[in-house]
């Protein structure tokens, strides 16, 4: 199998330099990203705030290597990633990021526990060692009762647990959420943040978060503003 080259070790986990992607829509170009220069570091919370439309699943498909942009870099832990081949990247994204989205996509015929062993099963990990940190981290989010519900038996904050659980998994670097909290109410969403907050502030990788609940933003270490295809850092109040 053809594994993507080492990364330096002294770098931001996630870089994104210069980067633009422009869509063609009916007959015309829309220019989505214009530019766009981002850093992710070790222990880091990041909220990319910005109307609907505006770029933010983009920006996030772009750092998760889904999809490439149409100019400038994107780097995972120093590692250039604009050169390596779909394999590499499906590779090194397996390897590096996690992913959580506003809905959860489990998967209905499995376990919560069984749900999260998945992709350490896909990346190689045993099932003893795979059914191990899926108990590990379902039960530092709550749901030590649950481990073997399937997702209709659970609430949807429950289910949205299980999500992150699967996400942190594989122990990724960088973790990339688009309204991982948008299909909850205000309870919940504040339980479910507090505990995905928790773990991923713990384990000391970086999370960008995609987010239109301004409560949430606040509490990250830096709320970044997407409009016009420019992002820009908001300040503190």
């Amino acid at each position: 199998m053809n594994e993507p080259p080492a990364a330096p070790g002294d770098a931001p986990l996630l870089a994104l330099r210069g980067v633009s992607k422009t869509f063609r829509q009916a007959g015309r170009e829309i220019e989505v990203l214009r530019s766009v220069d981002l850093e992710i570091r070790p222990g880091e919370m990041v909220a990319l705030v910005g109307p609907s439309g505006a770029g933010k699943s983009t920006l996030l498909h772009i750092a998760g290597l889904l999809e490439r942009p149409d100019g400038g870099r994107v780097a995972l832990g120093g590692q250039e990633c604009g050169g390596l081949s779909g394999q590499q990247r499906a590779l090194l994204r397996g390897r590096s990021l996690g992913f959580v989205y506003q809905y959860h996509h489990l998967l209905p015929e499995f376990s919560a526990q069984e749900n999260a062993m998945l992709p350490q099963m896909l990346a190689g990990a045993g099932r003893a060692a795979a059914r191990a940190r899926a108990a590990e981290l379902l039960e530092a989010l709550g749901l030590k009762d649950r481990l073997g519900h399937r997702p209709a038996q659970l609430s949807g904050g429950e289910q949205q647990r299980v999500a992150i659980a699967r996400a942190l998994a594989n122990r990724p670097s960088v973790l990339l959420a688009d309204e991982p909290t948008g299909n909850l109410d205000r309870a919940t969403a504040e339980r479910v943040f507090r505990q995905f907050e928790q773990l991923v502030r713990g384990s000391g990788i970086g999370a960008l978060v995609a987010t239109h609940n301004p409560a949430l933003a606040g509490r990250m270490d830096r709320v970044l503003e997407i409009a016009d295809g420019r992002l820009k850092e908001r300040p503190r109040e």
